[in-house]
């Protein structure tokens, strides 16, 4: 139990002092520790017959969350005393890359997050967990969606931990203000434009979005339910597709119409938004929408005045990315590291003992509830009562999932892959896929000239990625 704690003290010396209801993350801490030597009687090593499991996950660097999360391992250590968890502060940014070393010395934690699925699946560092998840009653509670994310080949070998809704947040007393309805959650793609080039006013002053470069993300999916996050198809990436190329066009006219606050010219952004950043500008009130993720919802729970909603995406979807964890293929204890990484993730019980922290913290942690578990929601909009919100976990079956962590081969795919395309005025002589769409959205290239040859490059890094797994 000492080494525990050291471990735990060292991971916040290196934070900032943090407070939360005015007692300092180091304090508490500490606090935590000292009740935990009292109810394990003082022990200065685990009990005969105690098991311990070492734990990894980036989350425990993130300020706010971190009381939290050592209050999560506590309690299980609380409900399980036979079991001690150990933080393995050895694995840190750039995750993957310590995960492979880890694995090179047989050291992988007993339980860990999962930044590359594809890739820890691909070096056998996982252990196959089909017959444990057909099991769990809450595994079933996940939206099918999310279920089928964490499959390879038909096996499971990750637990969904929690997932990250981006999508838009809504001013709606600045819509009413300049007289319009603002968009609300299922808003069809047409209209959500049409609302975009109305919240524009600079004698207000308003800016109607913070970017466009998201479209090619959602725009194919809201007009065609086939398509996924990103155009995916089921195979690849459809970036040659009818509705991409509309993406992109749409970002781009949006885009230099001076329409987004990234296409402001200094001049009027000193002018008309001197508070100089896009997410200053909409919690200022000066910003219609503004599309981000679920680490905002404590910002708009705790700090904004103005009346406001989230909508998720045009066509009644979100976008959904997933954190999830996974169990070392070596693991000495696999039941109980499966029963921390269910109780830490996806499981009813510790999903409703973190929300119960979050309310008694005063805060809205970034690690939305992956289940639809209704007890569990139920909690969650005690704790944010937003009707956009609700409408989207209502929708789930019809989310977003985003790639990143889950899809084999996703970087490349959607990011790095090099296209050997050049882009003018740009550092970039061999452009990423990435790099391609966002300049065009830009204005330096025109897309259409190059889509197709940019699917090819994506989809051949996806076949890349599954031929390591077969």
């Amino acid at each position: 139990m000492k080494n525990f704690l050291s471990k735990v003290q060292k991971i916040f010396n290196q934070q900032k002092k943090v407070f939360i209801i005015g007692v300092p993350i180091a304090l508490l801490c500490l606090i935590l520790g000292i009740v935990l030597l009292a109810r394990r009687g003082g022990d200065t090593g685990p009990h005969r017959n105690q098991i311990v499991l070492t734990y990894a996950h980036w989350n425990l660097g993130q300020e706010h969350d971190n009381a939290l999360e050592i209050r999560m391992l506590q309690a299980f250590m609380d409900e399980n005393p036979h079991i001690i968890v150990d933080i393995d502060n050895h694995i840190a940014l750039p995750w993957i890359d310590y995960l492979g070393a880890a694995a090179t010395d047989n050291r992988l934690p007993d339980v860990f997050a999962i930044d590359d699925l594809g890739l820890a699946a691909a070096n056998n560092w996982l252990m196959n967990l089909t017959s444990k998840a057909w099991a769990d009653v809450d595994f079933f509670d996940m939206p099918r969606l999310v279920q089928e994310a964490v499959l390879i080949n038909g096996v499971v070998y990750a637990l969904p931990f929690a997932q990250d809704i981006h999508g838009y947040f809504v001013n709606r007393e600045l819509f009413a203000a300049l007289g319009h309805e603002p968009p609300a959650f299922g808003v069809s793609a047409d209209n959500f434009i049409n609302a975009v080039r109305a919240a524009t006013d600079f004698n207000h002053p308003s800016i109607s979005l913070n970017h466009t470069f998201s479209f090619v993300e959602w725009y194919p999916g809201a007009i065609n339910p086939h398509f996924g996050f990103f155009a995916f198809d089921g195979l690849g990436f459809a970036i040659n597709s009818p509705e991409m190329l509309t993406a992109i066009q749409l970002a781009a006219d949006i885009y230099r119409g001076g329409f987004t606050f990234y296409s402001l010219s200094a001049e009027a952004m000193r002018s008309s938004f001197p508070i100089g950043y896009d997410l200053g500008a909409f919690r200022y009130g000066q910003m219609a929408m503004f599309y981000g993720g679920a680490g905002l919802l404590d910002m708009m729970v705790n700090q904004v005045a103005f009346d406001w909603d989230f909508i998720g995406v045009p066509g009644g979807r979100s976008v959904v990315t997933l954190d999830i964890v996974g169990i070392s293929a070596n693991t000495n204890h696999p039941e109980e590291a499966y029963l921390l990484a269910r109780w830490m993730g996806h499981g009813t019980e510790g999903n409703l003992r973190r929300l119960q922290y979050a309310q008694e913290m005063g805060i809205v942690s970034d690690m939305l509830p992956v289940t639809q578990n209704r007890q569990v929601l139920d909690a969650l909009f005690q704790i944010v009562d937003v009707p956009g919100l609700a409408s989207v976990y209502g929708a789930m079956d019809r989310a977003l999932v985003d790639g990143m962590h889950v899809l084999p081969g996703y970087m490349q795919a959607r990011f790095s892959a090099p296209t050997g395309i050049a882009i003018p005025g740009t550092i970039h002589d061999n452009a990423g896929v990435n790099a391609l769409m966002r300049y065009s959205i830009i204005g330096n290239m025109a897309f259409e000239a190059h889509s197709a040859h940019a699917e090819y490059i994506a989809r051949q890094q996806l076949e890349i990625a599954q031929d390591r797994l077969r």
